[in-house]
């Protein structure tokens, strides 16, 4: 909770500050802060549902929308849970963009490929072509649990993040 306070009061001084300064080309620039949700199915929880917080900057270049965002998520899943920190580039008016994530990842029961009972920690790439649809893949290590600092690939596929 200390996170999440401190980043809206970061974004909130950072937001205005840029917003003053000149921007180049653009038409206009404002800070934001917003809820959001998805749904992701793949490896390895399976079905999950994300509910988050993103603050970042929007603007308009040459009539073209733009926004740099932080994005503080959890994840609940069927075979795994996660909690994820991600810089998400260009959402836009389409909702297209691209981000990467740092990411604390916990399985339990029967998760899909992955030991149940561990936790890994890695990094992930996200690909958002349209309308905050696309693929996630990370790249994982074991951190608890047997064969602890082994790698794993894992990957998904949903709506928002």
């Amino acid at each position: 909770m200390r996170c999440a306070t401190a980043l809206l009061l970061v974004a909130a001084a950072y937001g205005p500050a840029r917003a003053q300064g000149a921007c180049t080309g653009c038409d206009s620039t404002r800070s934001h802060v917003f809820g959001m949700v998805g749904l992701r199915v793949g490896t390895p929880q399976k079905v999950s549902g994300a509910l988050g917080i993103v603050v970042g900057m929007e603007w308009q270049k040459y009539g073209a929308d733009r926004s740099r965002d932080i994005a503080l998520f959890v994840e609940p899943g069927v075979g795994a849970g996660r909690a994820s920190v991600a810089f998400i580039k260009g959402i836009g008016s389409m909702g297209s963009g691209y981000g990467i994530a740092g990411t604390v990842l916990r399985t339990w029961k029967q998760p899909w490929s992955m030991t149940p009972n561990t936790t890994y920690v890695g990094g992930e790439v996200l690909i958002l072509p349209l309308f905050l649809t696309g693929p996630r893949v990370g790249l994982m290590r074991r951190v608890t649990g047997p064969a602890k600092g082994s790698w794993f690939l894992v990957g998904d596929f949903g709506v928002g993040l």
